[in-house]
């Protein structure tokens, strides 16, 4: 991999060329960049608890103390700040503001006191050292390392004299030796993470597609069984928040067996595939449908006048070859029986299915010309029969 395509591709954690899985990787790092935060501040905030006890035994300045009490306050601030935020970015400014906050207590403490001695010298490394603990990518690690090396630099030597030459130069030499190394292994790290998230959702959306796939009948496109049984919880809650009729149709062939015994399975199946592809079509967003098993299907719908759509779909059905080959040889008519579950209504998928299928049956045995309506218990449902 050349190396402009390399930094190209760690200089942001969460931006890549395909969208979606840019949504995908801001949402799974969510976590992790807060956790890495926090267990920064967590660290820092436990550093700086020792080293008040140190400064408390040891009877050190105010200067040392004051400093200390600050850094604790601002690491406890963003340990508990970084609970709060819902935004990776948001996060990602949080992180950079604490190690440069924490860059310029040391600073100052520094100038305060005249003195860069070796404690501060360390706990200025140590901030870069931290670098990697949070999932960012090299355009964060770049901008807190600039920031904190500008910082550094121009406030230690604004002032000819105030801190010893050696210290400096020590100085200098640890923070650009950390800050490499900060920013090396930040770009292997999100190089790693990058190449992860990318396997992971390639490989949830393998997984979803195959679970699509398990809930399709493989000849008519319509779903199966398996759907309506782990989906039909999550429709019925939908039209009830909605305040949508939910609509429920079980609809077959008359007599398809004798079509099948008379033009072959053939043609039965690719009567089959153009009323599954027509209502499917017709269905579109605003419902579903289920192949049961033979020619039987049973539709979800949560629009307006089902009927409609069927007689719609039956115009269409006439126009497709298997129907025009059929034409003054067989008379083909589809029965269905309907009912609808008010929004208010708790829609139970048996006692739809029973009444609807009883509806079936009534329009088997009367064959109306049109739909009509019929009493089945309590249940107001619609039978219909239509001529393909």
């Amino acid at each position: 991999m050349a190396i402009s395509s390399y930094l190209a591709d760690v200089w942001s954690v969460t931006e890549f060329r395909n969208p979606e899985l840019s949504g995908y990787a801001e949402a799974q790092l969510l976590q992790d960049t807060r956790l890495g935060i926090q267990t920064m501040a967590g660290l820092s905030l436990l550093t700086q608890a020792c080293v008040a006890l140190l400064l408390l035994s040891k009877g050190l300045g105010s200067a040392y103390f004051s400093t200390n009490i600050v850094l604790g306050a601002l690491s406890l601030h963003v340990l508990i700040s970084a609970a709060f935020v819902n935004d990776i970015r948001a996060l990602h400014v949080l992180g950079m503001a604490f190690l440069t906050i924490g860059a310029l207590a040391v600073t100052f403490l520094a100038h305060r006191i005249g003195d860069l001695n070796i404690g501060m010298i360390a706990a200025i490394v140590m901030l870069f050292v931290a670098i990697p603990l949070v999932p960012w990518a090299l355009r964060e690690a770049v901008v807190v390392v600039g920031l904190t090396y500008l910082l550094l630099t121009t406030s230690l030597i604004s002032v000819p004299g105030r801190f010893e030459a050696g210290s400096l130069w020590v100085l200098q030499l640890l923070v650009l030796g950390s800050a490499v190394v900060g920013v090396v292994v930040t770009g292997r790290n999100t190089f790693i993470r990058k190449q992860d998230i990318r396997a992971r959702f390639e490989l949830e959306i393998a997984h979803d597609e195959m679970a699509l796939l398990s809930m399709k009948d493989h000849l008519t496109g319509a779903w199966n069984r398996r759907f309506l049984a782990e989906r039909f919880p999550e429709i019925a809650h939908g039209c009830r928040e909605n305040g949508q009729t939910l609509h429920v149709a079980i609809l077959d062939i008359d007599d398809f067996k004798g079509l099948n015994d008379q033009f072959g399975h053939q043609v039965g199946d690719e009567i089959l595939v153009a009323i599954s592809k027509i209502l499917i079509r017709q269905l579109g967003e605003n419902g579903y449908l289920i192949r049961l098993g033979g020619d039987e299907f049973q539709i979800l719908y949560f629009g307006d006048y089902l009927e409609g759509l069927i007689n719609r779909s039956i115009v269409q059905l006439q126009n497709e070859p298997v129907a025009a080959n059929l034409a003054g040889q067989r008379m083909v008519t589809l029965s269905a029986g309907i009912v609808s579950a008010a929004p208010d209504e708790t829609a139970k998928l048996e006692v739809l299915y029973k009444t609807a299928d009883k509806a079936l049956y009534s329009a088997k045995n009367d064959r109306p010309t049109a739909v009509q309506a019929i009493n089945l218990g309590d249940t107001l449902a619609r039978t219909g029969t239509w001529r393909l």
